[in-house]
């Protein structure tokens, strides 16, 4: 993502109408910038002097950093930025803010609507992409940008739940006690399943786990973890989550699934797995594997599939305001963006200290 094309900064004299009038006087505004692997930090940039027809400005409150895709971009290890590409990396796609003004000919939005979606960590941003727009849904009253930031997340873990069809006592495994991982566990536990059980290496997560409601929370190392596992599922688990994105933790989940159970691959799993026997591991057992990328969800509603991001989102923010889904316990470090730094190294360096690390806009 190219900051330039979507962050932005509202001049003090724009207009608050329908509409983005042209300005003399140039804007700067604030991005986190990645210009080279294992390196993140702020950059200034000019607002154009008139936003884009069909458009919105939008003013960050929050932004939410994703430990996965952006630290696996940070340090060079995706598709999107191998470690040969030279181009700077924009990150993040987890925002929370307010419309400050709109370009000509947008009906969908006014100044004074908060707003989540996804857009990238910055001080201001301009959206004018119908596909991104169309994702982009308002805060109903009651839901803090602080928790909205969380939606973008939320959305990626509650289309993995759907693709595993919970039944009410369906009894669910989620392999990863990180951020993604414990919003699966929870949205899992809200779609019927019972019991629901985090495994993690980490003492601190398993701990997070447990106050965040999960029936328990086991060791995966600990030598009694097999007997922890047989007292709560003898046969096995109906549904299966991996959470980590990490390719050892690939056969160890298959090992949770009863006969006949799903799996679903919502970390974005990168590298090879070693010691996979499709025939033991899966076939045998009649295991259904699903991968659970967030384009997977559906990009038009239909009869036979009404979730897309903007409903899944929409249902979100419904359970943030109810209170059933308080996702705020989940944040660990509030940042300033001249913090963010530090924080992409940490995150890379020593990740079992990080959990929820949000990006505070209002401390620039």
């Amino acid at each position: 993502m190219d900051a330039r094309s979507t962050p932005a900064c509202l001049p003090e004299h724009a207009t608050t109408g329908p509409t983005q009038t042209p300005r003399s006087a140039s804007v700067q505004a604030h991005s986190l910038v990645s210009p080279r692997i294992g390196e993140v930090e702020l950059e200034r940039f000019e607002l154009p002097e008139e936003l884009p027809p069909g458009s919105i400005l939008a003013r960050a409150g929050v932004t939410i950093v994703s430990a996965g895709t952006e630290v696996a971009n940070y340090l060079g290890r995706t598709t999107e930025r191998p470690p040969e590409r030279t181009e700077p990396y924009y990150p993040g796609y987890s925002f929370a803010g307010e419309v400050v003004a709109v370009g000509e000919g947008m009906e969908r939005f006014a100044p004074g609507d908060r707003i989540t979606g996804p857009l990238p960590h910055t001080s201001m941003a301009i959206e004018a992409r119908p596909e991104r727009l169309q994702r982009i849904t308002q805060i109903p009253d009651g839901v803090s940008d602080r928790a909205a930031a969380f939606s973008q997340l939320s959305c990626i873990a509650l289309n993995g739940v759907r693709k595993a069809d919970i039944q009410l006592g369906d009894r669910v495994a989620v392999v990863g006690a990180g951020l993604v991982g414990l919003l699966a566990a929870r949205l899992a536990q809200l779609n019927g399943g019972h019991p629901v059980v985090s495994y993690d290496l980490v003492a601190e997560r398993r701990a997070k786990a447990l106050a965040f409601g999960m029936s328990a929370a086991i060791d995966p190392s600990a030598a009694t973890a097999e007997a922890e596992t047989a007292a709560i599922a003898p046969d096995g688990f109906d549904v299966v989550i991996e959470a980590t994105g990490a390719a050892s933790a690939f056969v160890p989940a298959l090992k949770l699934a009863a006969q006949g159970a799903r799996v679903i691959l919502l970390g974005s799993t990168r590298g090879t797995v070693e010691g996979f026997s499709p025939y033991s591991e899966a076939h045998r057992k009649g295991l259904s594997i699903i991968g659970a990328r967030v384009w997977t969800a559906p990009t038009h509603a239909t009869v036979h599939d009404k979730w897309t991001e903007p409903a899944n989102r929409r249902v979100l923010l419904s359970l943030m305001q109810e209170g059933s889904f308080d996702v705020t316990q989940l944040v660990t470090h509030d940042i300033a963006p001249s913090e963010a730094g530090v924080a992409f190294a940490g995150l890379a360096a020593e990740p079992d200290k990080y959990l929820g690390v949000e990006i505070d806009w209002s401390r620039l």
